[in-house]
Parts: C-alpha cells; structure tokens; sequence
C-alpha cells in the first residue's frame, strides 16, 4: 500500500456511489487505486458540509487518513 502523502499528493478523489447514508469515493494513483467512505450519519464528524462529487484528493486527507488508521482503505482495480 502506499502512503498517505503519495496517495494524496496531485490526484483526485471521485464520488463513487452511496449506501445508507454512507458516501464512498475513489482515488486513482498511478499505482493503484484505493475507495474509502464518509459516514454522513455521524454528524458530530460532517456536521452539515456539502459534498460534491470531485476533490482534489488532499481536500478530503482526513478521511483518507482515518481509513487507513481503521484499516478501511480498500484497493481496487
């Protein structure tokens, strides 16, 4: 896997798809690609932000981050 800083650095994050109030987004790297969720329901964590359906990668590093401390980064493709 690879690190946070080559995860984010220069690419984008791509809104996927959404179940249960859960978002899912896509970070294609050169290397990989890795999908990880935002849980809408915990608004103590979202509050009431707006989310599109594209970022640069490093905008959305907070979550990118807590999924890979929980070890919910998942890699595809």
């Amino acid at each position: 896997m690879e690190t946070l800083k080559e995860i984010i650095k220069g690419n984008r994050a791509k809104f996927s798809h959404a179940i249960a109030g859960v978002l899912y987004y896509v970070v294609e790297t050169p290397k990989n690609k890795y999908q990880f969720a935002i849980d809408m329901n915990d608004r103590d964590d979202v509050g009431t932000t707006t989310f599109v359906d594209e970022y640069k990668a490093i905008t959305l590093m907070r979550y990118i981050r807590k999924a890979m401390e929980k070890d919910n980064l998942i890699k595809v493709g």
